[in-house]
């Protein structure tokens, strides 16, 4: 028997904040644990400081996954102009022969 507790609202675990994995985010790291400094560069023209750590962000872009214009460069181009080309076994021959049962 088991029993499921599930809390609303509580404080989150952990403190990694999600603009490690943003496209947007600048962060400059210092020598110290505490010398670090993140800017937001949503708005490219005036990029904004974070304060505080970020769980949730209406902006956020992964850098993990990549954007649909990297993956039509890196996607093959395959050609589908060739009409005239034959598929399945282009040299293949089929030639009838009478068997000897038949031709008595």
């Amino acid at each position: 028997m088991s029993i499921s507790i599930t809390v609303r609202n509580g404080t989150a675990v952990g403190k990694e904040s999600l603009c490690r994995t943003c496209r947007h985010a600048h962060i400059q790291l210092g020598y110290s644990e505490s010398e670090e400094e993140v800017r937001c560069g949503f708005h490219y023209e005036a990029p904004r400081l974070v304060l505080f750590a970020v769980r949730d962000c209406s902006d956020y872009l992964s850098k993990l996954v990549p954007t649909l214009y990297e993956m039509e460069k890196m996607a093959f181009v395959i050609d589908v102009r060739k009409v005239n080309a034959r598929a399945g076994f282009g040299g293949a021959t089929v030639t009838v022969r009478e068997s000897e049962e038949d031709s008595e």
